[in-house]
């Protein structure tokens, strides 16, 4: 109906363009800007404009209450390529320092909460090679161009699974985001009391584990009266559960103010 789509557009304005909205992009984007104001003598001029435009870009753009989602795509476009730029810029010139493994921590845990929640949402229920979700699934973890090639046929949820949670060549899967997390922390400075493994290691052993173990055609099949894939919905939740627990060890590890902490090292990080 017309006011369901005014309510839609009203929605997607407000996520995007209102600086009111506390999780819109504007406002966020805004948080991105002060960060890098407060770090501008650790930025070159290329990083720090980019992560200027990138909110300058949410300001300025012109909103057409008639053509809404066209707006979206145009803004949301522009911004890939401005962390496009970014991204590069921090994988090619920034030293990889604490400072760098910090920044590439943060990435790694954003991409298992978002491939576990999003792959629960579109795989647990219903037959998703029917219904599109799979091909929906592959896209939105920039997988599709990866499974098209190595499988070469139309999407099957035992291999969607086996892509996206435990192969760990796919810079999207689970698998390679845990990996690259355990590879950080390993080497990240440790107290003299910490045991032979820290909590946070020992959070992504077990995840990793349970990644490596999973049969993708046992978590493929229909359990119980509803029909709903349990146990995939379990090992899912299990992974979004790991990456909140991992953030939190990781705060009270090394950015909590509560607890006296010994670290050494001097290694810094510049991007250039």
């Amino acid at each position: 109906t017309t006011d369901d789509t005014n309510t839609h557009k009203f929605q997607l304005w407000t996520i995007l363009f209102d600086a009111e909205c506390r999780d819109g992009l504007a406002n966020v984007l805004d948080n991105v800007r002060r960060i890098a104001d407060l770090v501008r003598d650790r930025l070159s001029f290329d990083a720090y404009r980019i992560l200027n435009e990138l909110s300058d870009t949410v300001r300025a753009w012109q909103y057409s209450p008639r053509h809404a989602v066209d707006d979206a795509l145009r803004l949301l476009n522009r911004l890939i390529q401005c962390l496009a730029g970014f991204n590069g810029l921090v994988m090619e010139n920034m030293t990889r320092g604490f400072g760098w493994r910090f920044l590439d921590m943060g990435r790694r845990l954003e991409r298992l909460r978002n491939i576990s929640e999003l792959t629960r949402q579109l795989t647990v229920r219903g037959e998703p090679g029917d219904e599109g979700a799979l091909e929906l699934l592959l896209e939105l973890a920039d997988s599709r161009m990866t499974y098209r090639g190595r499988y070469q046929a139309t999407p099957q949820l035992p291999a969607v699974l086996d892509l996206l949670l435990s192969d760990d060549t796919n810079p999207r899967a689970l698998l390679f985001q845990v990996q690259a997390l355990a590879e950080h922390m390993g080497n990240l400075p440790r107290r003299e009391e910490d045991a032979v493994l820290t909590q946070d290691q020992r959070i992504t052993t077990r995840i990793s584990s349970e990644l490596k173990l999973a049969d993708m055609f046992v978590l493929s099949k229909p359990m119980g009266r509803f029909g709903a894939r349990l146990e995939l919905d379990r090992l899912l939740r299990r992974s979004e559960r790991a990456g909140r627990e991992l953030s939190d060890q990781i705060s009270q590890r090394f950015f909590s103010h509560s607890s006296p902490q010994r670290i050494s090292g001097n290694e810094t990080s510049e991007i250039e």
